[in-house]
């Protein structure tokens, strides 16, 4: 069985609603959206993100091995530091990851989700990095200590 960083290399990345961190944790998650008429800019909807018990890659592959998904790249960020942010899509409409690797193109964190939609745009801003969903919500990622929110507010200018 091919290992992540060989998945990751091959355009490949567990196709579940997860988080990914070193050294090897991943964190089952929801992206969910309930109706909210005061958020046109995200359609009518309010999104959120639940998460459930931690668990180890190993565990989740041994229940089964066809979770892969296929990743198409939509937009890099390359930080100070030489790690690079990424967003994109997976095989269905509805998919959407983001990834951080480092210089040497070595997967340290991932979110896939397959309810978000594709991720089309990133920005810093400061020790954050907004990753905007088609949706037009953003997933903020906390470059200090990992931790992701839901952001439904208006981040990036639409162009006029």
């Amino acid at each position: 069985m091919k290992g992540l960083q060989e998945r990751w290399s091959d355009g490949q990345l567990i196709g579940l609603d997860i988080i990914y961190r070193q050294p090897g944790v991943i964190e089952p998650i929801a992206i969910d959206s309930v109706e909210n008429t005061e958020l046109p800019h995200t359609y009518g909807r309010a999104y959120s993100l639940s998460r459930e018990a931690k668990t180890a890659p190993g565990e989740l592959l041994a229940e089964d091995d066809d979770v892969w998904a296929q990743v198409q790249v939509n937009h890099k960020l390359s930080l100070s530091n030489g790690q690079v942010v990424l967003c994109g899509e997976g095989e269905m409409g509805n998919e959407g990851f983001i990834a951080r690797t480092d210089a040497s193109n070595h997967l340290e964190w991932f979110l896939f989700s397959t309810t978000a939609n594709p991720f089309v745009a990133i920005k810093q801003e400061g020790d954050l990095v907004y990753v905007q969903s088609t949706h037009n919500f953003c997933v903020v990622l906390n470059l200090l200590n990992d931790d992701v929110l839901i952001v439904n507010e208006s981040v990036f200018q639409v162009a006029r």
